[in-house]
Formats: structure tokens, C-alpha cells, sequence
């Protein structure tokens, strides 16, 4: 029963206890009046519970569901405890995708439909000022096979003022696009682009402190100080390798990150980011007894979004450049050969570059103006190269780099509810790779 019945069960019985009684004799006696004094109890107890009644529909009354916006960098789901009054907020994401690999000459062209992720958002707001945000990650389903659960990101923040708040914990490092908003309807295509997955090795998250704000609409910021990358997990294919997920995190080494985003227009974001740090970690590798070198590691990108109306535009240029890498791919070459038992070599490169360029149109603006539901054909083209090049005496890896090519389109139904067609066409250097046909889903709440 629930507590609209029950104030009208109780205002009934008020009326009822209310209510005279018939007149039996001109003088009340004292049953009369102990009768009036029962009646004058239950009235007051019967207030009692009405005004607690109504205390507790107040509290379970569920809040309402503010809109999903972006705030401090974050994603629109991972940005809900900004909003919230007080107390616990949740939101998360979900990312499925089945592929069909088309032309793989090497033999393991196998399909696969994998359920990518599962993602909880937790928040809490102390007070106006203190929060606690974080990102609990489920990868592959199941930990039973390749799957993992993983804490993304885990921060204490003090929002100060606009312009000045402190970040605290196991943050995403602030560069490119989708290393900090890498929920599925917010980007396009089932795959996020390669230069943010080997040169800015997304998701990347480290242990550090920062700051972070803005000024007006125009202009923010983060600046971070964070352990470093582990330079022995570095390979011919990129950084990926190097990232040490908050998780027992050497720090030896130190790194700096920062990001500044203008809003130029309307239409137009551009911004950069800057990250640099050693990344040797004081390390002695265990098989061959060799020190890694300091693998200074600096790594920038500059981008640019455009949208007005159904048109938006995206691109993004990286760099990373690796000092000492001759000596790096000597030592974990090195270490390759000690643990196979024959020769193995891994080159690191001095400097690997990628880029990518965006166009996609919501042609449902044209069919059904003014709809939440959008149908966008898309189009990227993907350029990397993470052996661009790589330190006297070793030769580059032809296999590397790339250029891809993916056609695409998605609807959505819901602003926070994304299905997904594209096709990657990938064409290397040297050799050959599978192209596929992806079909994904993705949504958030």
C-alpha cells in the first residue's frame, strides 16, 4: 500500500474519530469522559503518523533525472555526480561489437562477437565543494577467459571555483578526444581510431594530482602530475605496452601532463595536449640483467572539432618521441632472446606519428527536423606510423605502419543509445591485414 492510500486511510479515520458522538445524556459521566480523552490520544497519535508518513514520501521520492552533459573533460555519463545536490550518484556505459574479418592472409581471420565492456559509474558529493568520482570497468565478460575488471579512473576532487579545483587519484590522462570521453554514442565507429590507441594509449589512466578549470565558456585547462610510463612494456608497435593502470605503479619516474581546450566559436573546439616524463623506472630487466635507460618520453597532439547543425568535422595530429631508444631496443631485445631462448628483436622507435580526419553528416535532420533520433554516414581516414623513425642500427618494421579507411554509418533512437555499421580497410606498408565488417551497440545511462 503506499502512503498516498495510507494518508487517505488515515484522513478517513481523523473524520470518523472527529465526528460527535450522540448525545445520551445531558451531563457527561466519567466513561463519557475517559471516552473523550481516548478519542483526544488517538487524534494525536493518528498526527503523529500522518506527519511521518509524509516525512518518508518526501525521502524516497526518486530525484529527477537531470540531462546528460559533459563537465571538467569527462564524459557525459562520468559527468553526473557534478549535478547531483548531494549524496550517491550512478550512471555507466555498455559497448558490444561483432566482427566479420575479410582477407587475412596470415590464416587467424576468425569472426568474433565480443561484449567489449560493461561499465559502472560511482560518484559522491560530500558537500558542494568535496566529490568522489569513479569508473569500475568490466572488459570481455568474463574474467574466466580474456576478460578483466579494472577501476578506469578514481578521483577525490575539490571544486574550489570555476577557474581552480583540485584532482586527485587514478586520473585519465588528459590527451586527444577519447581518452577521457570514450563513452560509445560520442564517438563514431565501433573501434576507436588507432592513433589514440598506440600513441595515446587509450584508456590511459596513471596516479597523480592536478588542477584543472576554466575561464568563462572559452578556455580550460588540467595540468597533472603523474607516475611515469614503464618503458619495458614498449614495443615496434607503439606505447600501449607502457601504461601501468594505477595498479602497484612503479615511480621512480615522474611525468607532467597538460591540456588546453578553446571553444573558438559555437562550432569550433581546438586544443592540444602535452605529456613528458622518463620511463626507464630505474628498472634492471630480471632474464638479462640489463638496465633500462631514462626513455624520456614526451608525447604531443593538437585537435580540432567543428559542428553546426547536422555536419561535424573532427581531426587529430600526434607525436611521441622516445630518447635513448637505441639503447632501450638493445636492452629489450636483450630480454626477448633470454626468455625465448633464440633471437628476438624489438625496436623501439625514436618517433612514431598518426593522425585522423572525420566527416559525418545526420541526414535525419533533413528527413525529420527537430527529432532527438539521429541515421549519421560517416567517414575517417587513420594514418599511423609508430616506426617513423627508429635509432641507428636497427631496421624499421615495415608491417607497422598504416593508412585505414572506414566507411560507416550509426542511428540513434535515443541520444544515449547508439547502433553501429562500418567497414575497416587496412593497407600496410609490408604484408597484408584483414579488413572487417563491424556491427556494434552501444549506450549510456
Amino acid at each position: 500500500m503506499n502512503s498516498q492510500r495510507f494518508t487517505g486511510l488515515g484522513f478517513t479515520l481523523a473524520l470518523l474519530l472527529a465526528a460527535p458522538a450522540p448525545a445520551q445524556q445531558a451531563r457527561p459521566d466519567a466513561a463519557q469522559i475517559a471516552r473523550d480523552d481516548e478519542i483526544r490520544e488517538l487524534k494525536r497519535q493518528l498526527g503523529v503518523v500522518l506527519s511521518e508518513l509524509d516525512r518518508l514520501r518526501t525521502q524516497m521520492a526518486l530525484p529527477e533525472e537531470p540531462g546528460l552533459e559533459s563537465a571538467h573533460g569527462l564524459g557525459p555519463a562520468a559527468s553526473k555526480v557534478y549535478g547531483a545536490r548531494r549524496g550517491l550518484s550512478l550512471g555507466g556505459y555498455a559497448e558490444a561489437v561483432y566482427r566479420n574479418q575479410i582477407g587475412d592472409a596470415k590464416g587467424n581471420g576468425e569472426d568474433e562477437a565480443d561484449f567489449l565492456r560493461l561499465v559502472l559509474y560511482t560518484g559522491y558529493k560530500f558537500s558542494d565543494r568535496l566529490l568522489f568520482n569513479a569508473e569500475i570497468e568490466i572488459e570481455h565478460a568474463s574474467t574466466s577467459q580474456e576478460g578483466e575488471v579494472s577501476v578506469e579512473f578514481a578521483s577525490l576532487e575539490y571544486l574550489a571555483r570555476p577557474e581552480l579545483n583540485l584532482r586527485g587519484g587514478l586520473l585519465l590522462v588528459p590527451m586527444g578526444f577519447l581518452n577521457e570521453m570514450h563513452e560509445p554514442p560520442f564517438f563514431y565507429g565501433t573501434q576507436r581510431p588507432e592513433p589514440e590507441r598506440q600513441i595515446i594509449p587509450s584508456t590511459w589512466r596513471e596516479n597523480g594530482v592536478g588542477i584543472f578549470g576554466s575561464f568563462g565558456e572559452s578556455l580550460s585547462y588540467r595540468a597533472y602530475l603523474m607516475n611515469g610510463l614503464d618503458a619495458s612494456g614498449y614495443s615496434s608497435s607503439g606505447l600501449r605496452g607502457g601504461r601501468q593502470k594505477g595498479s602497484e605503479a612503479k615511480a621512480t619516474d615522474l611525468a607532467f601532463v597538460g591540456r588546453l581546450d578553446f571553444q573558438a566559436t559555437p562550432s569550433l573546439l581546438v586544443g592540444g595536449s602535452y605529456y613528458v616524463g622518463d620511463s626507464g623506472q630505474g628498472q634492471t630487466l630480471s632474464e638479462s640483467g640489463l638496465k633500462l635507460p631514462s626513455a624520456r618520453t614526451s608525447i604531443w597532439e593538437v585537435h580540432g572539432d567543428y559542428q553546426s547543425g547536422p555536419l561535424q568535422l573532427r581531426g587529430l595530429y600526434t607525436q611521441a618521441h622516445i630518447s635513448d631508444a637505441g639503447a632501450l631496443s638493445a636492452a629489450l631485445s636483450a630480454e626477448a632472446t633470454a626468455v625465448a631462448g633464440t633471437p628476438k628483436t624489438t625496436v623501439v622507435a625514436e618517433r612514431m606519428i598518426g593522425g585522423y580526419a572525420e566527416i559525418a553528416y545526420d541526414i535525419m535532420q533533413l528527413l525529420s527536423p527537430g527529432t532527438e533520433k539521429s541515421l549519421t554516414p560517416f567517414f575517417r581516414f587513420e594514418y599511423l606510423d609508430t616506426q617513423n623513425k627508429v635509432p641507428s642500427g636497427f631496421t624499421r618494421d615495415r608491417t607497422e605502419p598504416r593508412r585505414l579507411f572506414i566507411p560507416g554509418v550509426q542511428f540513434k533512437p535515443n541520444p544515449n543509445v547508439v547502433l553501429k555499421l562500418d567497414y575497416r580497410n587496412i593497407s600496410v606498408f609490408s604484408g597484408n591485414a584483414a579488413d572487417t565488417l563491424n556491427l556494434g551497440m552501444g549506450l549510456v545511462f
